[in-house]
């Protein structure tokens, strides 16, 4: 391996505070610690036929120089607040990795530097948040990994950024014909400092405390005894399910219903856990991204929010558990933007004023699935999937703040879905069983009115 360096200049140098967003990831990339490499982002770009090492330098200059967010750094003041400081020119390392012969794999081996490259953790302080390396395979240019710190993209923004470079890569355009950047970090901290942004905080703020009261204090009754330690082996794992059922059911339900795939699986998440805890509504916590705002579209950087809803659930029927969850999903996402700081603060009040240290707010739900046309199916067509229904487990898990995190994610000609549970409130059997139960919300649903 050798290092080629690459210079970036850009427009501005500055120190200021964090954004939202920002402060959002920062704070839970240091309650990670050290495990934290795993908020990593990393992609793998195919390279055209003839490119040169010096083309891929000069692209990742060009994007680097044009989004301030990957000439970042991050640290904390004299009272210990994190601040983002920006370099208006910078050094970025460009690794140069070969194949190991002639035969090998460019794709595989690709994938094997991605994985090395993105388990090291960042150190914000002094490292740009951002990774490249190049890898040649027969003294040519084959593949570029990059990889982002979580703290300073998210997945819209890393999608945006991977496409950037490949419009460069591929000579779909030159850097003069790149869309002018007209809104970064710094912008969005000063907006959100603003009488206007502080007003929007607030709103947000009142439709938490508005949750935090109404939401039942605990969620899960925890076995008698001491739990182990958060990094204990035995504390967190993920059960995953693979459903051609649940994903076709859900397309099914979703169009009869006039609504998103999104809205379908988070209501039958929000019934099988009330069933489960036996509480009559269970609050999510959401992963909003904001990119419908016009300041966000293009960003590349971090822009999502931190938002919940509660919906009952008991004694209602599912469709109608779906419309209301299709409320208060909007509600909450219209939200999504507040102030950290502030927010646990109030959580640490109203916490206090009904007698527990916190609201237990640890189901988190984000569908990672691209969006598509939801189409209906026979109830056949639906009950012939059922038995390909798998599910499998993967642990042990770093530590987590949520007692259950459930995503999903889109497969090959199914839905894939994970629940990455803190073991002690959710032992494997019992998250596998609410994997199960979301499926059978969903496609009982999708069958009651077929023919």
């Amino acid at each position: 391996m050798r290092t080629v360096t690459v210079t970036v200049t850009g427009e501005r140098s500055a120190t200021a505070p964090l954004t939202w967003s920002q402060r959002l990831q920062w704070n839970d990339t240091e309650w990670m610690k050290p495990h934290d490499h795993h908020f990593n982002h990393v992609r793998v770009l195919d390279l055209p036929e003839g490119t040169t090492e010096a083309a891929v330098a000069d692209a990742v200059a060009t994007v680097t120089g044009r989004h301030e967010a990957l000439r970042t750094r991050y640290s904390t003041d004299a009272h210990g607040t994190p601040v983002q400081v920006l370099d208006d020119t910078v050094t970025l390392p460009l690794e140069v990795h070969r194949t190991t012969g002639p035969e090998a794999d460019p794709a595989a081996e690709g994938a094997r530097l991605a994985e090395y490259r993105r388990a090291t953790r960042f150190d914000l302080a002094v490292e740009l948040p951002l990774r490249v390396a190049l890898l040649e395979h027969q003294d040519r240019p084959a593949r570029l990994v990059v990889v982002v710190s979580h703290v300073t993209l998210d997945h819209a923004g890393l999608l945006l950024l991977v496409q950037e470079l490949d419009t460069l890569l591929h000579g779909r355009a030159t850097p003069a014909e790149l869309a002018p950047v007209t809104h970064q970090h710094l912008d969005q901290e000063r907006a959100e400092a603003s009488p206007r942004g502080l007003a929007r905080s607030e709103a947000a703020l009142a439709h938490w405390e508005e949750i935090l009261r109404a939401a039942p204090v605990t969620l899960f009754d925890p076995p008698a005894g001491d739990p182990p330690p958060l990094d204990h082996p035995d504390r967190f794992g993920q059960v995953t399910l693979v459903s051609p059922a649940l994903a076709l059911a859900t397309g099914t339900l979703a169009a009869r219903l006039g609504t998103s795939g999104t809205t379908v699986l988070m209501a039958a998440l929000h019934s099988a856990l009330g069933t489960l805890t036996g509480r009559p509504g269970v609050p999510l916590r959401l992963i909003a991204s904001n990119r419908g705002l016009p300041e966000f579209r293009d960003l590349i950087g971090i822009a999502f929010g931190s938002c919940v809803t509660l919906v009952r659930t008991a004694g209602e029927d599912f469709p109608d558990v779906v419309r209301a969850t299709g409320s208060a999903a909007m509600r909450a996402y219209r939200r999504a933007q507040c102030d950290p700081v502030a927010l646990a603060a109030l959580k640490a009040r109203v916490g206090a004023e009904r007698g527990v240290p916190e609201i237990e707010l640890t189901c988190g739900f984000n569908d990672l699935r691209p969006p598509r046309t939801e189409t209906a199916a026979t109830a056949a067509e639906l009950l012939a999937l059922l038995p390909r229904t798998e599910t499998a487990w993967d642990g042990p898990k770093p530590r987590q703040e949520a007692r259950l995190w459930y995503w999903a994610q889109d497969g090959d000609g199914a839905d894939v879905h994970h629940a990455l549970v803190d073991l002690w409130y959710l032992p494997r059997e019992r998250a596998r069983g609410l994997l199960l139960a979301v499926e059978r919300l969903v496609v009982d649903a999708a069958v009651r009115e077929l023919p």
